[in-house]
Parts: C-alpha cells; sequence; structure tokens
C-alpha cells in the first residue's frame, strides 16, 4: 500500500536535516576560510542509483551536480569497489566533476544490513592542489597537468584505514599542507555525519519506508516541475553572449550560445553554436554545464521546494563535446565559472520575454577571484588568501537590483570579514570597503550597485585575478541601461597607476594600492520614468553622483 503523506514528509524533513548536519559539520571543522567563511561547498544525499534524495544548503552551481562523481568511480571502478568505510576523492575536470581541480569531491557508500542502500557526498575547494603557482589558479594554464593534481576515483580509506600513500602523494603536492590536511578531515568528518545520520533514519523508520517515501516524493517534485514548466509560454527562447577572452588570445571574446525549449512540460537547453574549447583555463566539463541548467530550472519552476532528483526529471541538455561548456582532456579549467556564471544569466535573458514579470536584468557577472600570496610577516610562511567580490544584481519591473551581491550561481558564499583578513595576513590592510557609486544602469529602477574593495599592501606579494563582462555588460531590459563593468587599479607609491584584467602572480610591491570594484546590475525600465524622490534618494545615500543623477535622469540634485 502506498505511505501516508505524513510518513512521507517525515522522511523527507528527517533526511534534509541529515544533509543540513553535513553542511554544519563542514563549516564548524574546516580549516581555510574559503570553505568555513565563504562557504565553496556542497553536500548531497542518494540512494543507492545515484538518486539525490536531500541535499544541504551550499555553492547553488553544486544543484544536483554531486551526483556525477558517484557516477562517475562507479563507471570506473564497478558499483562492487564500493566496501563499507570506504571513501573516494575525485576532481577529474572532464569525467564527473567539470570543474577546476580545486574542487575535490568525496564520497561514501552507506550501507544497512549489509546492502549498499545509499551515498553520502561532499564537494569543497581545496585551497591548493600543486601546479606551478599558489592556490594552482592560473590565468594561463594551457592543459589540466599545469594546475595540480588529478583525482580520477582514488580511494582515500578502505574500510575505515586512511590510505597514507595517497595522503603522502597530496602531502608532497601541495603548498598549503597543514590547512589543506585539516580540511581533507573535515570533508571525511562530513561524510560519516552523513552516513551516521542515514543510518539512523533507517534504523528508526525501516529501509523499506524510506526507499519508498524517497520514490514517492521525487514523483512529487517532478509533477510540481513539469506543471511550472507547462505554465511558461511553450516555444523556443534564444540568447547568446560572450566573455571576454581565454586568458590567451586576450583578443578574441569566447561565444556562449543557447536555445532552450520548453514544451508538454518539459525543458531542452541547446548549446549548439557555441565555441570550441579554448586554449585558456576558461572551459568546463559537461557536469558542471548540466548542474547549471539545473540550477535554472529549479529556480524557474519550483525555487521554494526541496531539493531533490526530481525537480531534474524534466530536464534535458544538450552540449556539443569539445566546446567551451563539454572541454576534453588536456584542456585547462582552472577558470570553468566564467562560462558557468554567463551561461546562467544567459539563461533568465533567453526567457525574459516570455517571462517579463520574473526575470531580472542582467547581473555583474563575475565573483572575480583575488588570490593574493606571499610571506607571513610574522610565521615567514607561505599564505594564501582567496576573495570572492561581490556585485550588483539586475533591477526588476517593480524593485531596484540588490547591491553588494555574489554572483547567482554562487549566491550562497559569504565574503571575509576584513578582521579575519587581516588577523590571518598582517601583510595586508584594507583600507576601504564599501559600495560602489555610480555602478548601477540607469532605469526606471536601477540595478544593485557593485563593490569597492582596496587593499594596502605592508610587504611584497602577488596578485592572481580575472576580470570579467566587458564583451557582454550587465544588461539593462525594457529600456534600462547596462551596469558598469568590473575593475581592478593597481596604485604604486610614485603615483602611477596600472589597469589589469587577467594576470597569474601578478607582482605586487610593499606599500602598493590595490582597488577591486565590481560592476554594477543592469536597469529596468526607461530613466526617465523613475521616480524623482527615489533619484535624489540615491544621491543623498551615495549610490548615485549628482552629476549622474542630472546625466541619467534630468534630475539636479545640490546645484549640479
Amino acid at each position: 500500500m502506498p505511505l501516508d503523506p505524513i510518513t512521507v514528509e517525515v522522511v523527507r524533513a528527517a533526511l534534509n536535516a541529515a544533509a543540513e548536519r553535513m553542511r554544519l559539520t563542514m563549516i564548524k571543522t574546516a580549516y581555510n576560510h574559503i570553505i568555513s567563511e565563504s562557504l565553496d561547498f556542497g553536500c548531497a544525499i542518494f540512494d543507492a542509483n545515484v538518486q539525490m534524495i536531500a541535499q544541504g544548503i551550499g555553492l547553488p552551481v553544486f544543484q544536483g551536480h554531486l551526483g556525477f562523481p558517484i557516477e562517475a568511480t562507479i563507471e570506473d571502478r564497478g558499483v562492487e569497489a564500493f566496501r563499507e568505510g570506504d571513501l573516494f576523492i575525485h576532481n577529474d575536470p572532464y569525467a564527473g566533476n567539470g570543474n577546476h581541480l580545486n574542487d575535490v569531491a568525496m564520497t561514501a557508500p552507506v550501507f544497512w544490513d549489509g546492502r549498499l542502500t545509499g551515498f553520502v557526498a561532499v564537494k569543497a575547494h581545496w585551497s591548493d592542489v600543486g601546479g606551478p603557482v599558489p592556490s594552482s589558479m592560473q590565468v594561463g594554464s594551457r592543459e589540466f597537468r599545469q594546475e595540480g593534481l588529478r583525482f580520477q576515483s582514488v580511494r582515500l580509506m578502505s574500510q575505515g584505514e586512511l590510505n597514507e600513500e595517497v595522503m603522502r602523494v597530496i602531502r608532497g603536492n601541495i603548498r598549503t599542507e597543514s590547512g589543506t590536511l585539516k580540511d581533507i578531515q573535515a570533508m571525511i568528518a562530513v561524510c560519516r555525519a552523513g552516513e551516521a545520520s542515514l543510518r539512523e533514519i533507517l534504523a528508526k523508520y525501516g529501509r523499506d519506508t524510506v526507499l519508498d517515501a524517497t520514490t514517492t516524493y521525487m514523483a512529487q517534485s517532478e509533477r510540481r516541475t513539469r506543471a511550472a514548466l507547462a505554465a511558461i509560454p511553450a516555444g523556443t527562447y534564444r540568447a547568446v553572449g560572450h566573455f571576454d577572452n581565454d586568458g590567451i588570445t586576450l583578443d578574441r571574446p569566447v561565444r556562449v550560445e543557447m536555445a532552450i525549449e520548453v514544451r508538454d512540460g518539459g525543458m531542452t537547453v541547446d548549446f549548439t553554436g557555441s565555441d570550441a574549447q579554448v586554449a585558456g583555463p576558461f572551459n568546463c566539463g559537461d557536469a558542471i554545464t548540466i548542474s547549471a541548467c539545473r540550477l535554472l530550472i529549479k529556480c524557474l519552476t519550483t525555487p521554494g521546494d526541496p531539493v531533490d532528483e526530481g525537480c531534474f526529471r524534466p530536464l534535458r541538455v544538450v552540449v556539443p563535446r569539445r566546446s567551451v561548456l563539454a572541454a576534453e582532456e588536456p584542456a585547462p579549467t582552472a577558470r570553468y565559472y566564467v562560462p558557468i556564471n554567463l551561461l546562467i544569466e544567459l539563461g533568465l535573458r533567453a526567457l525574459a520575454d516570455a517571462l517579463p514579470d520574473r526575470v531580472p536584468a542582467g547581473a555583474y557577472g563575475d565573483q572575480m577571484p583575488t588570490i593574493a600570496f606571499g610571506t607571513h610577516l610574522q610565521t615567514g610562511r607561505l599564505f594564501i588568501q582567496g576573495d570572492l567580490n561581490a556585485g550588483g544584481t539586475g533591477a526588476r519591473p517593480a524593485y531596484d537590483g540588490e547591491s553588494a551581491m555574489i554572483i547567482f550561481a554562487g549566491s550562497t558564499a559569504r565574503n571575509n570579514p576584513v578582521e579575519v583578513v587581516e588577523s590571518r595576513v598582517p601583510s595586508m590592510r584594507i583600507l576601504r570597503y564599501g559600495l560602489r557609486p555610480d555602478s548601477a544602469g540607469a532605469g526606471k529602477f536601477r540595478g544593485g550597485l557593485g563593490i569597492e574593495r582596496v587593499y594596502q599592501f605592508l610587504a611584497p606579494a602577488f596578485i592572481t585575478f580575472s576580470l570579467e563582462r566587458q564583451a557582454t555588460p550587465p544588461w539593462g531590459l525594457g529600456g534600462g541601461r547596462d551596469g558598469a563593468v568590473n575593475g581592478v587599479e593597481i596604485t604604486s607609491t610614485d603615483g602611477s597607476v596600472r589597469h589589469v584584467r587577467k594576470a597569474t602572480q601578478h607582482p605586487i610591491a610593499a606599500g602598493d594600492i590595490v582597488r577591486i570594484m565590481s560592476g554594477g546590475g543592469g536597469g529596468w525600465g526607461p530613466p526617465a520614468e523613475r521616480d524623482r524622490d527615489a533619484v535624489r534618494r540615491d544621491v543623498r545615500e551615495g549610490y548615485v553622483s549628482a552629476e549622474a543623477a542630472r546625466r541619467d535622469y534630468d534630475v539636479r540634485v545640490d546645484g549640479a
């Protein structure tokens, strides 16, 4: 007999609580602040068929993604390779991962009464995985071997025993040995917490009841998703955009093209027409491309519902092989998130006419990871300081855009507090951290503002960064104007200023000041229709200068 709805919901809630326990374990036990502070990780629980049955709140682009490393390990090693107490790590950018090598997935099987009943998985960003530069995050790499260690379904633990031979390889190749080894232990703890929680649920409700409940609510999620898709006007919607370059051929933008067909309660996303994989590290594997499309369909259909495999069953993704979105060996992938960020926004842009009341204008488009490294003034050891940079989101038909938000694909990430950065890296001072005036696209409803973060270095160091979205600025909709694009300027002690957009190990002298400027969101609707009092309020708050108010809105404030 079918389970009653209350039992189904109780089991669903218990499994999601187990995934939340995994998430909290990661936050509390990780060492590097890219995980503990910026929350660059995700965790999930699967049944024995690798169907996702629960997911913790994690990096959005990891939505529905953690099953791919499990499937790759099964294909590579066979399901019989999974034994009780085993742990596998996997970061292959072409099979089962799609990200850069820094994003390492860890998977553990869960057995009940001697039968494989499910899997738990966590993926987190390691601050260094080897290669020629600290952080492993080059801008100019030409193949994956220049980006660090590749783990292809590697058994890290065998029946509860840590594989010391694998750990010797890791210790011998990474720079941040102490911190990364602590993060590995944290990931092991996450898997063990998930395994223990799933066993508690199986013990309380019974294996058959749990599996019946998950089958039921995944079917419910599929029906709800198909119903939401059926409410979108049937048709094929298209969008094309470019990211600036591949870090090697600096004068050629790279094309991302997509067609979204919505019909009969299903969605097909086709990337035919996108450029072939490029020489530099701005490629990604098809697994993360599919994951990005899963994020897209989730936000368009049932964003308030829990995430499970049923949400993604109505989705079909077509990605041409050896394209920039389905790269194959040996293409580098260190900056995989650049095409991913763009395709998610293009997906929304494609549907703007079909969903005019729901789709915002373009966002700043690139979280602009800033990675500084050098010698710690007190310990004499290498430090690696990575920061994600928030920016402005696009305006909507009835609201201004949000300011200082991390780009959609990584929107659960948090900034690193000033106090944390300065306490861990005494050679860095943050002189200013605030909103960037005049960065928002003008409109009836203006875009959100980007941020301005100003560092001063007290000792020589290096910075690696990559700025995007000049080729496809944050677009306005309905007559709104584009937002400002991202920028970096470096002021030397002699007063000279240099502007750099993509660089690996860019030298910074003692006393240099580095100003990070993130872009703003696009505006919505004609600027002439904006409420005059709203313009004056923006000027008073410092969001819009008096000059911009006169130029963009024909509103004079303080005699301008």
